[in-house]
């Protein structure tokens, strides 16, 4: 059996300017772990940093770079299809929704080769995402009209894609039931993962961490809130993440200046991402409803013992099912439960259930298991 894979990419782990993605970390991710399994890994990824029409060996992991393009992406469409016919691979595995999925579809169909298409968030497996996003901005008509255009290109591109697979993957069970509703399409359920990190020792106060990409669908405002409400307990609120939405940038610094208890720690590097998490007691989630699959985060938090309180988002409600945490519903009932969390001295309790459950199912090495079974199967 050929044992190359090529992991198709918007951007790749390496590129400083890129800005952190779900998708990103897990592919870069599961690419070590098959390395260690004697695959041969390639990725075919854009390239913000000037890189295009290289190659550059990355830990074992052989990057293809190709150009960016923040407007227009189907101008790299012989560009992409060149490189992917260069690669070769037996394999080739694209997640999260994006024009790369329906182009890659068309690639493989064309010479023959396997395509496995991974979901990335609830959305990506709705019919009409970008057109569902078009409508909810706040833009006149006429400004909407050449976007729709767009919209309704990159749905089509995308959708052909999903329809083409050889096979899906889904990171929850709902998932899998609304890809089946609007698609038509089996799928299999494999988890996000990362490697068990080392335990670390927490120090008091008792911290609650946010970390993610600042922008709107993140709702970093509402953290800045639960802080300022929360300045009586007896605990730190860390905030860290690229500043991609500019319009907190106001926000963040007034929080600095005006709460003792508040830090905003900046854009914190990938592989400094589980250390500080490992560090924090609770990690927040705000997202937007319907935005996250399984994030990143959740799955470093339990793996450490780091207990997650969620507004939204609860993956086939694992948070409520198994203790690992809270599914809360407003700023208030946050701050109550971090209020009883602290004074009642359960946090402990709830933190070694958080580390048994996450290493019998989220650990890179079982993730690593679950896809070669499924190459493996007729």
């Amino acid at each position: 059996m050929n044992k190359r894979i090529c992991f198709v990419c918007d951007s790749f782990i390496s590129d400083s300017e890129a800005t952190i993605t779900g998708p990103m970390v897990q592919t870069y991710l599961l690419g070590k772990e098959l390395l260690k399994r004697g695959w041969e890994i390639h990725y075919l990824a854009y390239s913000k940093q000037g890189k295009a029409g290289t190659e550059e060996n990355f830990e074992g992991l052989t990057v293809h770079w190709i150009q960016h393009r923040k407007f227009l992406p189907l101008l790299s469409y012989f560009q992409i299809l060149r490189n992917l016919k260069k690669i070769n691979a037996s394999y080739y595995y694209q997640r999260g929704r994006d024009i790369l999925t329906g182009i890659t579809a068309l690639y493989c169909r064309r010479y023959g080769q396997k395509f496995i298409w991974a979901s990335a968030g609830e959305s990506g497996v709705e019919r009409g995402k970008y057109i569902n996003q078009l409508k909810k901005k706040k833009r006149s008509l006429l400004k909407k009209m050449p976007l729709w255009i767009e919209a309704r290109m990159n749905d089509w591109i995308c959708e052909y894609g999903i329809e083409n697979t050889d096979r899906i993957i889904v990171q929850t069970v709902y998932q899998g039931e609304q890809l089946k509703k609007n698609f038509g399409k089996d799928s299999i359920v494999i988890k996000s993962g990362h490697p068990v990190p080392k335990i670390i020792e927490r120090t008091k106060p008792f911290k609650v961490l946010w970390i993610g990409s600042i922008k709107q669908v993140k709702r970093p405002e509402s953290f800045l809130q639960l802080a300022e409400m929360c300045q009586d307990l007896d605990c730190e609120f860390w905030m860290a993440g690229q500043m991609v939405d500019q319009r907190f940038s106001p926000m963040i610094k007034s929080a600095v200046s005006k709460l003792p208890k508040f830090k905003f720690l900046g854009a914190v590097p990938f592989d400094q991402s589980q250390h500080l998490i490992s560090q924090a007691h609770v990690l927040i989630n705000t997202t937007d409803e319907g935005y996250e699959g399984l994030p990143n985060a959740f799955v470093q938090a339990w793996l450490a013992g780091t207990v997650t309180v969620s507004l939204h988002c609860d993956p086939d409600k694992v948070i409520s099912k198994y203790n690992l945490g809270m599914k809360c519903t407003t700023l208030n009932e946050i701050r109550s439960t971090l209020s009883y969390w602290f004074n009642n001295q359960n946090w402990d309790v709830l933190s070694s259930g958080c580390k048994e459950y996450a290493q019998t199912h989220f650990s890179l090495n079982i993730v690593a298991q679950n896809f070669e079974k499924m190459i493996y199967q007729r």
